[in-house]
């Protein structure tokens, strides 16, 4: 039988020390100040970036940025309803490092261990492929609460196993070869739009794009997971739209504790859905794929046909692949498919309503869209295929202007270079040193693309003359080994999906305003807008002609 301590034993640990407990609790808060003062002037004089510039406060504490992306955000939503939105837009510390940038200079040291570069010439050599080894830096790869799962994986060598195991399953080949089930998908995603002209309601179309691209996701990744099939169940799908902005909106608290989320991910669920409603919907998902790991790897293991189970899922890729035990395991694989359908949906969601919105409030290039469909699209059933989509060279350019100013990731990207040291104009940034960029900021660079919150096409035609080196600049997807894998399925959701969609009704814009519904306002690693938006919101009409 376990004994209890006496509720006297602090005071009895002090009787032995000489003590009493206010003279060591006051002894300990002293220690504790010191050691934190003697540490930021550590971190101030003596530290390998103490000469790069930057704020004292940032090099002092990396509490700063908590308390700006957390403390201050909090206190700015409950004042968020101002007509301008300020209060949402100046609280971030996305926006504090540019304010740094103003200050300093093109390079800033924003915390005690963390360089960030502006500047689009130094994107090559930080996001490098080749030879090149890159390991990331754990606030950010922790962030999804997945730190097995390819994008939470720390060491460069470990990444490159982890994807090399499974990049064949996501290649062009690959996506070509599933064509038919997104043809299926998109036309799902059309009979939420017929549905709404039926019924004569404006929609969000926020809420179908995200259904449609998680609905794929969900298929292609784990075509015998059992569907989410949000886009035949609206208020599923309203659900889900609504839990995914929940998560996104943690990120800011999730990256000052990082170490947290993987924990929270172990919880048990009904004290997650006590806790957070919405987080523990997404955590059921989560308890199902374990499950579904489960299974599959037992079924991978009954099949007798080798070579007709490498390919079925991503479970039986990552099985039938040259990794260890270790990383085919079931909790690991889960981790996988978890990171991959949480995150490869909003992405594709945002750019496509991004896409609807410009095209709706340009009724030029929309009509130029049309009649480029027209060609390929004669009626407004008509099938199409990708191969022909793509050589449409306008569509095409819709998709790349809306990935640009959609400016999707929104939170900083640092990457360690662990042996490596790495030159900025003078700056010689030590190895293992996290150093950080924004492609946001990228994408949305006056000196790269002029008028960048105009939403012009033409930037990506063949006849403009700065087309190679507005391409060079083009990194929605990012560069290097830490690419989106996801890409390839990505163009050909956007391409099919949208083809479809406007080729067969006519959208109207309902109460839209683009600061409050489209624009930029909230940093929550993904792009997000102010926190009064009402969504982009259409009444749906079938085409005229």
């Amino acid at each position: 039988m376990t004994k209890l301590l006496p509720t006297s034993w602090p005071g009895q640990v002090c009787n032995i020390w000489g003590c009493s407990a206010s003279s060591l609790l006051t002894y300990l808060i002293s220690v504790s100040l010191l050691y934190t003062i003697a540490l930021g002037l550590y971190r101030l004089t003596l530290h390998p970036l103490a000469r790069f510039p930057g704020p004292k406060i940032t090099a002092f504490t990396g509490w700063y940025e908590f308390y700006v992306d957390v403390i201050l955000r909090h206190l700015s939503s409950a004042s968020a309803s101002n007509a301008l939105g300020e209060a949402a837009i100046i609280t971030t510390f996305s926006l504090e490092i540019q304010r740094m940038h103003a200050c300093y200079g093109p390079i800033v040291r924003i915390n005690p261990h963390e360089l960030h570069v502006s500047d689009p010439e130094f994107f090559p050599m930080l996001y490098a492929g080749g030879s090149a080894q890159r390991d990331k830096y754990a606030p950010t790869a922790y962030v999804q609460g997945v730190p097995r799962a390819m994008f939470g994986t720390l060491g460069h060598d470990m990444h490159r196993r982890r994807r090399g195991a499974v990049a064949n399953y996501f290649s062009r080949q690959a996506i070509i070869g599933k064509l038919d089930l997104v043809q299926r998908k998109a036309e799902l995603f059309c009979e939420v739009f017929e549905k709404a002209r039926r019924d004569g309601v404006p929609i969000n179309v926020r809420v179908p794009v995200l259904a449609y691209s998680t609905d794929l996701v969900c298929a292609i990744v784990l075509p015998e997971f059992g569907e989410m099939n949000l886009l035949i169940n609206w208020d599923r799908a309203v659900d889900w739209r609504r839990n995914i902005v929940q998560l996104l909106y943690m990120t800011p608290v999730v990256r000052q504790l990082y170490w947290l989320m993987p924990h929270v991910l172990k919880l048990p669920l009904h004290l997650v859905q006590v806790i957070s409603p919405g987080l523990g919907r997404v955590l059921s998902i989560h308890k199902d794929m374990q499950a579904q790991s489960r299974s599959e790897t037992r079924r991978y293991e009954k099949e007798k046909d080798a070579s007709s189970r490498d390919s079925k899922n991503l479970y039986f890729t990552i099985l039938s692949s040259d990794l260890t035990a270790l990383d085919k395991t079931s909790d690991r694989m889960a981790e996988e498919s978890f990171a991959l359908l949480t995150g490869g949906g909003d992405t594709v969601g945002r750019t496509m309503t991004t896409a609807i919105y410009h095209l709706l409030a340009n009724p030029p290039h929309l009509k130029r869209l049309r009649q480029e469909l027209e060609t390929v699209m004669p009626r407004p059933n008509s099938e199409v295929g990708l191969a022909e989509l793509e050589q449409l060279q306008w569509f095409t350019a819709v998709l790349k202007e809306s990935l640009r100013i959609a400016a999707l990731i929104t939170s900083r990207a640092p990457l360690i270079a662990p042996t490596e040291w790495l030159r900025y104009k003078d700056w010689a940034i030590p190895p293992n040193t996290p150093v950080s960029m924004t492609l946001a900021e990228l994408m949305m660079d006056a000196a790269t693309f002029p008028s960048p919150a105009s939403f012009d096409p033409t930037r990506w035609l063949p006849s403009n003359p700065n087309l190679a080196e507005n391409n060079r600049h083009f990194v929605p997807f990012h560069r290097g080994h830490r690419n989106c894998i996801g890409m390839n399925l990505a163009w050909a959701e956007m391409y099919i999906g949208l083809a479809k969609v406007f080729r067969r009704f006519d959208l109207e814009l309902y109460d839209v305003i683009r600061e409050r519904d489209v624009d930029h306002a909230v940093d929550c690693f993904l792009s997000e807008p102010r926190n009064d938006s009402k969504g982009v919101r259409v009444h749906v009409f079938p085409r005229k002609h």
